[in-house]
């Protein structure tokens, strides 16, 4: 006799089986859920495949340069500590590591950042399965994130917010489920997956009042259960390594960051003009690290939860309006950069999604906005095709972002070239900047330590590292370059000699966009350094 089968295979109830067709009923939907959340998964890894190789192929072939944090990083990796002066130690590590399996190479660099961007976009999937038991939501809100520029930007180029946003997306996953299933279990990894956040970027800490906050609003008993306050304890095993070093080095990691959140080192006081000029770029930055085009969105997200006050949105949008609130007061006293509270974002595309999926009005907006927001970002990868059509007039080479990671490379082989002729043999390689001292690190032959001497400029870094006085009087040569054609007159008192001067003009898109001197300079004495009590 053959076995009648309902839609998705499941044998109906029939006498014969009338003892297993309650128990298929009941299973039935189960399995047709997990195999669709399967085929999206498939999908979304797909996706991320396509995506990743592409990412990686701009390594390979873009004749940019690393972008000068990049290899601030990377140079710290070679000089292994526990702390830095401006971050946690983790992003040392990671390029340890990569570049131990793949050399002192910019694909060696920036495929953490390909890795960690992979992760976040898998995350976030199960983030959305978890609160929403959809995977078509799940996949579509994965996409959306791949659209956005501050995704975009931390998934190509290896910095702090790289590591930062997949641990971010990560702990609010664990979180999520540590609340709603009460199992240690998650309240431990949840404390691990922080921890290791805020080892890769300070301001992960954020994650701990906003989730004290959420739970005092949905369940205050969970706060004062054993099981928050061990997430609490395993996080905050993370502040070891940095107060103790901090502790060894007159804690400038807090001395700066209290500069760049306007609280000491500002010199003036409040200005209207300054207040209002900041609050405006703050505003329109946002936006457009969020794009522009699925930025209402956020509105229609925000709208949704007000009228269902549905505890997943809240849970999603809690951390973005705090600490978009939060950097909005610090914009107030001084410039934000744009990238500072984009991590929190990583939770906005599933808050897009429900919203949509909840006011299918928009899915045709959000369709095109999502088609628009992915095109400009390869066109801006990519420029040369709508250079030729007048794109330079819209967005000139010298005010192109992208402009800040030209030259660099160049600028390492006319360094090498030029050493090789003058057939320096004891030499040192040093900038008033930081940002060229550790591109030249990277880019010269051999990798050599460089050096930053304070002329004029806030502490970094280098400040912390041996400098120039173990080369004083040892008829050391030294190499100086800097950022525009000007020389410093200090630098040359401190030699002997100039051996040779020139400079070197870097082009982007056809377009000259920045100049670079560089002087070969003979027998070493001694420079006087700028004592600057600014961080």
């Amino acid at each position: 006799m053959g076995v009648e089968l309902a839609p998705g295979g499941c044998p109906k109830g029939q006498p014969f089986f009338w003892l297993f067709s309650n128990i298929f009923n009941h299973i039935c939907p189960k399995i047709s859920t997990m195999g669709q959340t399967q085929q999206y998964r498939n999908y979304l890894f797909i996706s991320l495949a396509v995506v990743s190789f592409f990412k990686i192929q701009f390594t390979l072939f873009t004749p940019l340069s690393l972008f000068t944090e990049e290899a601030q990083y990377w140079l710290w990796s070679r000089n292994l500590d526990w702390n830095y002066y401006s971050k946690p130690l983790m992003i040392a590590l990671y390029n340890r590591f990569s570049t131990f399996l793949f050399g002192h190479k910019e694909f060696a660099v920036r495929i953490n950042a390909v890795f960690f961007a992979a992760g976040t976009a898998w995350v976030l999937f199960e983030l959305a399965i978890s609160m929403f038991k959809n995977a078509k939501l799940a996949y579509w809100s994965s996409i959306l994130l791949l659209v956005m520029p501050f995704y975009h930007l931390a998934s190509l180029f290896h910095t702090t917010d790289s590591s930062l946003v997949f641990f971010w997306a990560l702990s609010i996953l664990l979180i999520w489920k540590a609340t709603h299933s009460h199992r240690l279990t998650y309240w431990l990894l949840a404390g691990i997956a922080t921890a290791l956040g805020i080892l890769s970027k300070n301001v992960m800490v954020l994650i701990l009042p906003y989730t004290l906050l959420f739970l005092l609003i949905k369940d205050y008993r969970q706060i004062i259960s054993g099981r928050f306050l061990v997430f609490i304890l395993i996080a905050s095993m993370s502040f070891i390594p940095i107060l103790i070093w901090n502790l060894q080095n007159d804690w400038v990691t807090f001395r700066h960051v209290g500069t760049l959140g306007g609280v000491s080192g500002t010199g003036q006081g409040f200005q209207w003009t300054d207040a209002a000029k900041f609050m405006g770029e703050y505003i329109g930055g946002q936006i457009a690290v969020i794009s522009v085009f699925l930025a209402p969105l956020f509105v229609l997200a925000i709208k949704k939860w007000r009228s269902t006050m549905d505890d997943r949105l809240l849970f999603l949008l809690l951390p973005v309006v705090l600490t978009w609130m939060l950097f909005l007061g610090v914009s107030l006293v001084k410039r934000v950069e744009v990238n500072w509270p984009a991590f929190v974002y990583v939770s906005l595309p599933i808050a897009f999604a429900y919203a949509i999926q909840q006011n299918k009005r928009w899915l045709s907006y959000t369709r095109i906005a999502t088609i628009i927001s992915g095109i400009l970002l390869i066109l801006i990868m990519y420029p040369a095709p709508i250079d030729a059509i007048g794109f330079k007039k819209v967005l000139r080479p010298d005010k192109d972002p992208f402009a800040r990671l030209a030259g660099y490379k160049e600028l390492g082989q006319r360094v090498d070239f030029l050493k090789d002729s003058l057939n320096l043999k004891q030499h040192f390689v040093f900038s008033d900047t930081y940002h060229v001292a550790s591109s030249l690190s990277f880019y010269l032959e051999g990798h050599p330590q460089t050096y930053n001497p304070n002329l004029g400029r806030r502490k970094n870094q280098f400040d912390l590292w041996p400098g120039l006085e173990q080369f004083e009087n040892k008829n050391y040569a030294g190499i100086f370059v800097k950022w525009g054609e000007d020389s410093m007159p200090p630098v040359q008192e401190a030699f002997e000699n100039l051996l040779h001067e020139e400079t070197l003009t870097i082009h982007y898109r056809g377009t000259p966009v920045r100049v670079f001197l560089i002087q070969m300079l003979g027998n070493y004495h001694y420079l006087e350094e700028v004592d600057v009590q600014a961080y």
